[in-house]
């Protein structure tokens, strides 16, 4: 009985190895030792998008402006497209013949990827870490926009002139637009250096750096043609600032909640008699200081 049970241990362990021997050989190189593996041959022929219809400079890229032909390779350009959905939805930079084949440089590109909304404007605003909210207004927020500019008192003369009143000048703040999307933001700009035909890629050094101060941050707001003139005109006034000297004109951008879409209030603005007739500013006093008389 011990004999036959050790027969048929034997016999098993016969067989499992049998098994592994025809499993290795199985799953072992079809090829022998002196044969090399067959390089893979390169396609001779690939699909390539090309033009269905003359497409024009600035044109929205639709299905329907595409199709495909096979083309051999030596026949396709550089950065040729395989399929239609990689050129749909983006912006041609250059004409496109029917016929013609896409290419990834026929398209628009940006330093900054930038969407302008149906109906809207893109129009750039200067912003540092007081009047952007700390720089915390980045792309997608929304914000109202408040301008502070400096008047110059003036007084009607006998005979019909204005002359300015001494050296006084009244400010005067108003919120000029409201609920205002951020569509882009873009750092301080960095000028390219000699010989370079690209801005540098290093951050920028305090001082002046294309026309503003280090810390200087650029955003693309989205406004209406009417709201563009408005801020055109807001944006000439706060250009004549020095950065020397008082300020010519403040523009500020105030954060708003998201949940605050579409809602415009009406404000008054603010003068130096507002603060005091509604805030209890005091009024500046005007002392009288006599003349010394001569001695004899």
């Amino acid at each position: 009985m011990r004999r036959t049970s050790r027969l048929v241990l034997l016999a098993g362990i016969f067989l499992a190895a049998l098994v592994f021997v025809v499993v290795i050989f199985l799953s072992g190189p079809t090829t022998g030792p002196d044969q090399a593996t067959p390089t893979p041959t390169a396609p001779v022929n690939l699909p390539t998008v090309v033009a269905a219809v003359d497409i024009e400079l600035g044109t929205v890229i639709t299905e329907d402006m595409l199709t495909t032909r096979t083309l051999d390779v030596a026949a396709r350009e550089t950065g040729a497209l395989q399929d239609p959905s990689q050129a749909v939805g983006k912006i041609v930079a250059k004409k496109i013949v029917t016929g013609g084949q896409v290419t990834t440089g026929a398209f628009l590109v940006r330093d900054v990827e930038v969407s302008v909304p149906p109906g809207r404007r893109g129009i750039a605003v200067a912003i540092n870490e007081l009047s952007g909210v700390a720089k915390l207004v980045t792309t997608g927020d929304s914000v109202d926009v408040i301008l502070t500019f400096n008047i110059d008192v003036t007084n009607v003369l006998p005979d019909g002139t204005v002359a300015a009143v001494g050296d006084i000048t009244a400010h005067s703040t108003k919120m000029i637009l409201q609920d205002i999307q951020v569509i882009a933001k873009l750092d301080q700009y960095v000028p390219p250096a000699e010989g370079q035909t690209t801005p540098a890629a290093t951050p920028a050094p305090p001082g002046y750096v294309g026309g503003f101060p280090g810390g200087t941050r650029l955003l693309i707001l989205a406004v209406t043609p009417q709201q563009a003139e408005v801020l055109a005109f807001s944006r000439f006034v706060n250009a004549g600032n020095d950065f020397t000297g008082p300020p010519a004109a403040v523009m500020d951008l105030v954060l708003r909640s998201p949940d605050d879409a579409g809602i415009v209030e009406t404000t008054t603005g603010v003068i130096l008699s507002t603060l005091i007739e509604q805030y209890g500013v005091l009024p500046p006093e005007v002392i009288i200081v006599p003349f010394p008389t001569e001695q004899p």
